[in-house]
C-alpha cells in the first residue's frame, strides 16, 4: 500500500527545474540510437507551474509488457506513478551563479530514467544540473517526440539468462557476508569470467557510449552550437560526476575509465560487468547492501585513484531509486524509513561530488548513519 502522496521537499534552496530533449547519435557497433534525457537544474521560481508529471502513464505500462518482470506483475502490484514531484518543467536557468556543476544520474535496467527523480531534484536543489538519460533497448521512456520505448526482448533475455545461469546460481549460493578481501575478489573475478557477462556487457558498454554522447551534446548546449537555456551556464572544466543504479552502476565506472572528461563515480547497489582488469583512474564511490561486495570487489582492486565501500544493513536493492516511496509491495522495501533512506543516499552522493568535484571540505567519511560501515578505502597510487 502507497503512503507517500508527495516526494519530500528538496534539500537546497533552490527551485528545481525540468527539461526533457531527445538525442540521436550513430553508436560504434553502427546501431541507431535515439534517446531521451530528463535535465534537473537550479532555478529561481517556480513561475507559478504545477510540479511536473512523475512519469508517462504510457511508459508505466510499458512494465507489463516486460518479460522480465510480467510474470512477477501478474500476481502483486508494484509501485505507483501518482505522486507528486518537487520539480517543475521548463523552468528559467537560476541567475545566482554564472556556472553550475554537471552530473549524470544511470537507472538500474529495466528502470525509467525518472526513477531518480528524488536524487537528481536533491541534487539540483543545491546546485548541480543532473541529466538522467533513457536508455534504448535496456531501459522504458517517452521521448519528448511522443514515441515510446520499452526494453528489448534481447536484453530482458540476457538479464533472465544471467539469473538463470546455473554457474552463477552456484556462485551465488556461496556469496559470504562481510567476505574477506581476497575471498571477495575471487568471488568477483570468478563471476565476471562468466560467459554469459559477454552479451550482458554489451549493452553496458552503449549505455556508456550513450553517457559520452550525451556530454558531448551538453558542450553543444554551453557553446550555443545548439540553442538552449543552458549557454555559457555550465560548469564543464572542473569535471563531470555520474552515479548509476544497479545495472547503471558498471555504466557509471565505464563512463570514468574511458572519458576524461568525467572525475569521479559511484555505484548504487550495483555490480562490475566489463570492469574485470579495469584501472578506473577516478575516485569511485560503492554504497551497497550485503553480500554485493562479492560483486565489486574487483573495482577497488584495479583503481589507482581512491575506491570507498560501504555497506549499507536492513535495505532492499529498490531502496536506493525512488521506489522507496513509490512502492505498494511491502516485499520489495527494506527495513528503513523512506525518508532515513533518501537522506542516507543524498548524503553519500552530495558529499563525494561536493569533495571531489567541487573540491570543498566535505567527506563521505564523516557521516554517520547506524548499520552504514565503511569496509574499506583503497587507493593503488
Amino acid at each position: 500500500m502507497k503512503t507517500d502522496d508527495a516526494f519530500p521537499e528538496p534539500i537546497g534552496g533552490f527551485t528545481v527545474g525540468r527539461t526533457q530533449m531527445d538525442v540521436d547519435y550513430t553508436a560504434s557497433d553502427h546501431s541507431k540510437r535515439e534517446l531521451t534525457a530528463f535535465v534537473y537544474y537550479p532555478s529561481d521560481s517556480s513561475e507559478g507551474k504545477t510540479t511536473s508529471t512523475y512519469m508517462f502513464p504510457e511508459v508505466y505500462e510499458m512494465l507489463n509488457e516486460q518479460p522480465l518482470v510480467t510474470e512477477y506483475l501478474k500476481k502483486k502490484d508494484f509501485f505507483s506513478i501518482d505522486i507528486k514531484t518537487q520539480c517543475y518543467d521548463d523552468l528559467a536557468l537560476s541567475e545566482k551563479e554564472n556556472r553550475y556543476p554537471v552530473l549524470f544520474y544511470v537507472c538500474g535496467g529495466g528502470g525509467s530514467p525518472e526513477w531518480g527523480t528524488v536524487i537528481c531534484t536533491d541534487l539540483a536543489s543545491i546546485g548541480y544540473v543532473v541529466v538522467s538519460i533513457g536508455h534504448q533497448n535496456s531501459t522504458m521512456y517517452k521521448r519528448k517526440d511522443g514515441r515510446l520505448f520499452n526494453v528489448s526482448k534481447d536484453f530482458s533475455d540476457v538479464m533472465m539468462a544471467f539469473s538463470e545461469d546455473p554457474e552463477m546460481m552456484a556462485f551465488s549460493s556461496k556469496m559470504e557476508m562481510r567476505p574477506d578481501d581476497e575471498t571477495a575478489i575471487d568471488m568477483c573475478r570468478n563471476v565476471l569470467t562468466l560467459p554469459i557477462l559477454n552479451q550482458l556487457m554489451k549493452y553496458s558498454e552503449l549505455q556508456s557510449e550513450d553517457v559520452r554522447y550525451v556530454a558531448d551534446y551538453l558542450y553543444k548546449l554551453d557553446s550555443g552550437e545548439v540553442n538552449s537555456i543552458f549557454k555559457d551556464r555550465l560548469l564543464l572544466d572542473i569535471g563531470i560526476g555520474i552515479v548509476g543504479h544497479s545495472y547503471g552502476g558498471p555504466t557509471a565506472a565505464i563512463v570514468c575509465r574511458d572519458d576524461d572528461r568525467f572525475a569521479c563515480g559511484i555505484g548504487l547497489d550495483s555490480g562490475a560487468f566489463g570492469l574485470i582488469d579495469s584501472d578506473l583512474k577516478k575516485p569511485f564511490l560503492l554504497l551497497f547492501s550485503e553480500p554485493n561486495y562479492n560483486m565489486n570487489a574487483i573495482i577497488g582492486a584495479n583503481n589507482s585513484m581512491e575506491t570507498y565501500y560501504f555497506s549499507v544493513d536492513r535495505v532492499a536493492h529498490l531502496d536506493y531509486c525512488d521506489i522507496v516511496f513509490t512502492s505498494v509491495n511491502e516485499e520489495l522495501r527494506g527495513e528503513r524509513n523512506a525518508m532515513e533512506m533518501r537522506h542516507l543516499v543524498t548524503d553519500y552522493t552530495k558529499n563525494f561530488f561536493d569533495h571531489y568535484l567541487l573540491q570543498m571540505d566535505a567527506s563521505v567519511e564523516s557521516l554517520a548513519y547506524d548499520g552504514v560501515d565503511l569496509i574499506k578505502k583503497t587507493s593503488n597510487k
